[in-house]
This record gives structure tokens, sequence and C-alpha cells, in this order.
């Protein structure tokens, strides 16, 4: 378990933690929105013992990991179907294109006039966005099983379901993995963005709040546990992965 503990990064991160502290409580003393670490700290822990940081916390999770279940569902499926038969690559991808193409922030208001301000609003914007990095992922990786793959499949005549299953799905796994991963990050970060700008809950909207009711150290905890959040769940997909794979491999 030590050997997979970053020390070095560790330490560099606690530099920087100290570096931010003697900043904002020197020089950084005059710049009243820039707060020290402590300050960070404090704040956070009124947060929690106030209880408003507990229920905005459960709210901002579930919308993301939620809304990243259903993008992956979503973007598997039409990545293998569009990464298997060439004809519907051909017809689909300019059209994807286009569609991925729209700046997510610009939806906001399309889904808000469609939703209005709620967690369908919300999750509508994590799935439309996050679906995009796992579909081409999957797309691509699943178009490029080598060939000589789906030779040996023909030559033990598998079925087209078993070919997909057995060879093509797992010759793409690394490509896929690296999708999922980046729609997980998409939707934490879409998640928080459409709290934010239009739906008045979650750790989006208390950043909002905190900023103005002039309050930096509080907008600053918020940053601190959504990206204690991001680091989190892309930990836990990741330890899933490798043993799921570890799993996969001993299964004989």
């Amino acid at each position: 378990m030590l050997q997979r503990i970053n020390l070095p990064g560790l330490a560099f991160m606690a530099g920087l933690v100290v570096l931010w502290e003697i900043f904002a409580r020197t020089v950084g003393a005059r710049l009243e929105t820039i707060p020290s670490v402590s300050k960070i700290l404090v704040a956070l822990h009124q947060l929690v013992s106030d209880g408003v940081l507990m229920p905005q916390l459960a709210h901002t999770v579930f919308v993301s990991i939620a809304g990243w279940l259903i993008a992956c569902a979503i973007g598997l499926t039409a990545g293998l179907v569009i990464g298997i038969w060439r004809p519907v690559w051909t017809y689909s991808m300019a059209s994807i294109d286009v569609l991925r193409s729209i700046p997510s922030i610009s939806l906001i208001s399309i889904a808000l006039l469609l939703f209005g301000f709620s967690s369908k609003m919300e999750m509508v914007i994590v799935v439309y966005v996050s679906q995009w990095p796992v579909l081409l992922a999957t797309a691509s990786a699943v178009g490029a099983t080598p060939r000589s793959y789906l030779d040996s499949a023909r030559s033990l005549r598998l079925s087209e379901r078993a070919t997909v299953m057995k060879v093509r799905i797992p010759a793409a796994l690394p490509g896929i993995v690296v999708g999922v991963r980046l729609a997980l990050t998409l939707s934490i970060a879409l998640a928080v963005v459409a709290e934010m700008v239009g739906n008045p809950a979650g750790l989006g909207f208390g950043i909002v709040y905190a900023q103005q009711a002039i309050q930096p150290a509080q907008a600053f905890a918020y940053l601190l546990v959504i990206g204690l959040i991001g680091w989190a769940l892309n930990a836990a997909l990741m330890v899933a992965v490798e043993r799921a794979m570890k799993a996969h491999a001993v299964t004989p």
C-alpha cells in the first residue's frame, strides 16, 4: 500500500500549502479576498458544524454519480454500435462532432427553459456532455480492434455477440477506461457549474452564496471540498477497474 502513495508529490503539495499560508499572512494580508489556509479550514469546520455542507455535498455527489452512470450507459452502447458497424460511423460522426462542439454552458439556458430550476435540468446537462468522451473513446477503441483478433474469432467460429463480448470489448477496455474517467471528471464539473448558474442547490450554489455574502474563506472551502470529491471518486474508480481486471485475469 505504501508503494502506491506518491510521497514526493504529497511533500510538494504540503510545501505549496505552507507557502500559501505564509503569503496570506504576510504580503497577501492586504488582500481580503485571499484567505489563509487556516481560515479556509475554520470556514470548512463552520460549514460542517452548521449542517450546511453535508446536504449540499450529498446533492452534488448524487447528481454527479447518477449522471455519470447514465452517460456511461449511453456512451458505451452508442460507441459499440458506431465502432462495430462502419456505415453507422460514416453517417453519424459528422452529426456527433457538431453536437459535442456546442459549449456546455450555453446549454444551461435551454435546459432552464425546458426543466426550470430543478435537479432534472442539472442531470440533463451532466448526462448530455459527459456521454461524449465515453462514446468517442468506445467507438475509437472498438473500431481499432486488431484484425488478427477478429480473424482468430472467425477461425474459432465465434458468433457476432461472442466476438463483441470476448474479443472487441476486452481489446478496447484501456481506451474505454480513459473515456469513462474523463466523463467522471466532466460530470462533477458540470454538476457544479449547473448549480452555480441554474439550480440553487449543491456545492456550486454554496460557492455563489459565499461569494454574494463576501465570504472568501467559505468559497475556498467549497472549492477544497469539490477538489477532494473529484480525487476520491477518480481514485475509487481506478481501484474498482484494477480489481475488475485482476479478477478477469484469474478467471479460467
